[in-house]
C-alpha cells in the first residue's frame, strides 16, 4: 500500500532544549504558565542542569526533566505554585519526601518552578532568538528577572543564568541522494536547514517539508545565505568546478563547521586547490571526508555520520554550559523569596 507523502504539517522531532515559544503560546492563550528549570542535579540525571518545562494553567506541559519518571508530580506542583503565586523549588529522587519517585542510581534533581516570568521578558528573549542572538535569563534571588547578554560579568550570589541560543542551522550544497538525505535527516533532527542545489530534483525530493530550498544557478554566481556561529555548511558535489568557490567563500564566513564529501585523496587535492589561492591553516577546517568513519554506505548512512560529527562539534564549540549558578545552595534556597520544599 502506497503511503501519503510527508507533508508541511508534519514536524520534526524535538530536543526541548528551547521552550520559548511554547510559553508564548501558553500565554496567548491566556493560560498563566510557569517556568520550570532543572538547577542542580547529583547523580545521573537523563538531562542536564538548565533543562526545563513549560506548564499551563491547564495542566498541559512541554518537556521533560526526569525520563517520565515524575513528570505529573512536576506538573501538579506547578499548578499549585500558579495558584499560590508564588515560586518554588522542589527536590526529586534521594532525599525527596515523594518516597514513590525514584531515579537512576540514587540521583536526585532540584528543580526552580517560577510562575513570575512577565510576558516582556519571554518575549525580548524570542526577538533575541529570531534575530539569531545569544541570551541569557537571569533569575535573581528575589524572584526578579533579567536579560544579560554574551560577555557579562560573573553570576550575582544567589542567582542562577539560562542561556538561549540561536537555533542551529545547516546549509548542504549539492546534488543527488546523499545531499537531500542529509537535509531530511538534519530537520528531522531540530536543525533549520537550506538545500542548495543547480538539480531541481534533488531539490524536490525535499518538497512538503520545512527545508527551505534554493537554486543554484552557476558557480560563479554563488552567494553564502547569511551566517554565524551557529551554522554549519557541507558541500557534497562530485562536480569539481561548484566545490572551490562554496569552499573559498566558507572558509571566509563564521560557520562552525565545514565537511565537502569526498575521499582522502580528493580532499587532499581540493585543499593543494585551495592553498594556492592563498588559504592556509584555515585548510584545517575542512571536514574530508566527511562524517566520522562509522563504514556508511548508503546515503542515510553517510547523512547519519556527517551529522554525528556535526552535532559533536557544535558541542564542542559551546563556551558556555546551558546553566551558570553561583553559591545556588546556601543564597539562593536559604535566602530567596521562593518557598523552599522537597516534594511538598
Amino acid at each position: 500500500m502506497a503511503k501519503a507523502a510527508m507533508n508541511a504539517d508534519h514536524q520534526p522531532l524535538r530536543s526541548f532544549e528551547c521552550l520559548v515559544n511554547d510559553f508564548c503560546e501558553f500565554r496567548a492563550q491566556g493560560l498563566p504558565a510557569a517556568l520550570v528549570t532543572l538547577v542542580n542535579t547529583r547523580g545521573g540525571s537523563p538531562r542536564p542542569p538548565g533543562s526545563q518545562m513549560v506548564i499551563g494553567g491547564d495542566g498541559r506541559f512541554v518537556g521533560h526533566l526526569t525520563g517520565g519518571c515524575a513528570e505529573h508530580v512536576i506538573v501538579d506542583e506547578a499548578q499549585a505554585a500558579l495558584r499560590e503565586g508564588r515560586n518554588r523549588t522542589i527536590r526529586l529522587g534521594a532525599g525527596s519526601p515523594y518516597l514513590d519517585i525514584e531515579l537512576p542510581c540514587g540521583a536526585s534533581v532540584d528543580l526552580h518552578i517560577d510562575v513570575g516570568v512577565a510576558d516582556e521578558v519571554m518575549a525580548a528573549i524570542k526577538g533575541a532568538l529570531d534575530e539569531r542572538r545569544t541570551v541569557a535569563l537571569e533569575i535573581l534571588p528575589d524572584g526578579g528577572h533579567q536579560l544579560v547578554r554574551p560577555g557579562v560579568g560573573a553570576v550575582p550570589p544567589g542567582a542562577f543564568r539560562r542561556w538561549y541560543r540561536p537555533a542551529r542551522r545547516l546549509l548542504v550544497f549539492g546534488k543527488g541522494p546523499n545531499a537531500s538525505a542529509l537535509a531530511r535527516l538534519a530537520w528531522e533532527s531540530e536543525y533549520q536547514v537550506q538545500l542548495l542545489s543547480p538539480d531541481r530534483g534533488t531539490l524536490g525530493s525535499c518538497s512538503g517539508t520545512g527545508i527551505e530550498t534554493t537554486v543554484l544557478t552557476a558557480p560563479s554566481a554563488v552567494d553564502l545565505p547569511p551566517t554565524d556561529a551557529h551554522t554549519a555548511a557541507v558541500v557534497m558535489f562530485h562536480e569539481h568546478d561548484w566545490e572551490p568557490p562554496l569552499l573559498a567563500a566558507l572558509l571566509k564566513s563564521d560557520v562552525f563547521y565545514i565537511g565537502a564529501l569526498g575521499s582522502r585523496r580528493t580532499h587532499e587535492q581540493r585543499c593543494d586547490s585551495l592553498a594556492q589561492q592563498g588559504f592556509g591553516i584555515d585548510l584545517d577546517r575542512i571536514r574530508g571526508p566527511v562524517g566520522l568513519d562509522i563504514g556508511a554506505a548508503t546515503p542515510i548512512e553517510i547523512a547519519l555520520s556527517i551529522l554525528a560529527e556535526i552535532t559533536r562539534d557544535y558541542r564542542a564549540s559551546l563556551q558556555r554550559p546551558l546553566l551558570e549558578t553561583r553559591a545556588l545552595e546556601s543564597s539562593r534556597l536559604e535566602n530567596s523569596g521562593d518557598a523552599v520544599t522537597e516534594g511538598g
